[in-house]
């Protein structure tokens, strides 16, 4: 009897929507020789969808490495982009040198995967966070984890979340080298071939080591790592996995179990910085920007887009933001004219290995907006006037109860939060124009001038005032309407109307 055998390069796995609009799903080989043809990777789950785009940007990066013809400055890829697509003939060369290292069932190299004898099994789903498994939270599915059988295609997509998107674990199970994962940042173009060339890292400080990308290591993963070159980082293993297959009544590859065991473990003086995240620089601390509670990614475009090494706070609360090296590196050479589209992919953790929700986002950002860290900066002054609004906004809903909530720090918190949560889903709608007023400012003289400044933002601000004072009735509604309810209810509005003025002068 034949062995099972999954060839990712020509087998159909990765779901794309061609540019005639037509949906198909192809094999590595396919997307890369043809991605000029593709519009886009599209895949129900966010974390899927971009481990697809990271997995085909490593694939290229380890290709023009190989052929030492990879990328070092922003004008390379510019001039990539010109080139109209990837060299078929080097690819081809560049797979026959790899050997058969892509058959996801491979007895001794499966793809993405580590060979192990001995190790127990599990059930699959414990590798994939939208499943049930374990303490994993039920989302929408709800069934035993023994009871979940994939197909090969899909186990495969399932593969490709592990290097961005791995959380921590128990006994000994590190995070991905990212540690909790980040709000990963994907600048988009008219085709994936754009996309993927967008994407491509270019030459950092902090690489480091030898390390290859993970279908060409002859390292067995496992250990604590102080280096990582980018190849090796983009596909970083840290769970050892091989997948179990087996076959239906008819001949169909499923796969239920898999051998799962710790992997590579980041030590935590690996001076690594993902060229898809933004990073907070705190007084003595680096770490992503990630996912918040009941915060939706919009609001984090400033650090993911906008700003780059500028200074927010004073004194000791003092930070500094610096938006992805994708995003910065496609505004210096690649977008110039026009408008940028930037996809966001996030999954918001405990920060250990506890999944609450993950999210996908795109923002169109004018080019001019982009270019000018000061323009975006004032930008991003305006998102945090927004939240100032919206923290004074709780601050009245909590005075409606009596003695301010003395004594009751939970008191109408539910009902602040209904409120909070409307107010940022309708104020995302003068997002986008916010940025376009601001992309038509002069760069040098707007910074400067306030008044200028006040008339780009003032659409922005009386939609701030005027859903904060909105949300504020709703809230009111539910209140009592005896005296005491009613002299509460009118000072906090007057107190909320005179803070709102402040806020948006």
């Amino acid at each position: 009897m034949s062995r099972p055998s999954f060839d990712v390069l020509t087998e159909p796995w990765i779901p794309v929507i061609q540019k005639d609009g037509s949906r198909n799903e192809l094999g590595i080989q396919i997307c890369l020789e043809q991605a000029e043809r593709i519009l886009e990777i599209r895949h129900a789950s966010p974390i899927v969808e971009f481990g697809l785009y990271r997995l085909l940007t490593a694939a290229t990066l380890d290709v023009f490495t190989w052929a030492e013809q990879r990328p070092e400055l922003p004008e390379d890829l510019e001039g990539m982009i010109e080139s109209g697509g990837f060299d078929a003939d080097l690819i081809r060369q560049y797979l026959e040198e790899c050997g058969d290292v892509f058959d996801l069932f491979h007895p001794e190299k499966p793809f993405l995967q580590a060979k192990m004898d001995s190790a127990r099994t599990k059930p699959l789903v414990a590798m994939y966070p939208a499943m049930p498994s374990g303490t994993n939270v039920g989302h929408w599915h709800h069934q035993a984890e023994d009871e979940v059988d994939v197909s090969a295609q899909q186990a495969a997509q399932w593969l490709v979340t592990i290097a961005p998107f791995m959380t921590a674990g128990g006994a000994g199970l590190s995070p991905s080298i990212n540690g909790a994962p980040g709000i990963y940042v994907l600048p988009r173009g008219e085709s994936l071939f754009d996309t993927i060339v967008m994407n491509l890292p270019l030459r950092i400080e902090q690489e480091s080591g030898g390390g290859a990308v993970a279908w060409r290591s002859s390292r067995i993963p496992g250990g604590e790592r102080t280096q990582a070159t980018a190849i090796e980082a983009l596909t970083w293993q840290p769970r050892r996995i091989q997948l179990v297959p087996e076959k239906d009544k008819w001949g169909n590859i499923r796969v239920r179990r898999m051998k799962f065991e710790k992997g590579d473990r980041a030590n935590p003086d690996l001076d690594w910085i993902d060229p898809n995240l933004a990073y907070r620089y705190g007084k003595e601390k680096r770490s992503p920007i990630r996912m918040r509670e009941g915060r939706p990614l919009w609001r984090d475009a400033g650090p993911l887009v906008l700003l780059r090494s500028t200074d927010h706070g004073q004194s000791e609360r003092r930070v500094v933001f610096r938006r992805p090296d994708v995003v910065e590196q496609v505004f210096t050479s690649i977008a110039r004219h026009g408008r940028l589209a930037i996809h966001a992919y996030g999954m918001r953790t405990d920060l250990k290995m506890k999944v609450f929700e993950w999210g996908r986002a795109r923002w169109d950002v004018p080019a001019k907006l982009g270019r000018s860290t000061r323009l975006g900066d004032l930008v991003h002054q305006e998102l945090e006037r927004a939240e100032v609004a919206v923290y004074t906004l709780r601050d009245q809903i909590r005075k409606l109860f009596p003695r301010d909530g003395a004594g009751r720090k939970e008191a109408l918190r539910s009902i602040a939060d209904r409120c909070e949560r409307a107010y940022w889903q309708r104020l995302e709608r003068g997002f986008a124009p916010l940025m376009s007023a601001f992309a038509e400012l002069d760069p040098d003289e707007a910074p400067n001038d306030p008044g200028l400044i006040a008339e780009a933002a003032s659409e922005w601000r009386r939609t701030i005032e005027r859903l904060a004072l909105e949300q504020f009735e709703c809230a009111a509604k539910d209140m009592d309407a005896d005296g005491g309810a009613l002299e509460r209810l009118v000072c906090a509005r007057t107190r909320l109307t005179a803070k709102l003025r402040k806020v948006i002068s």
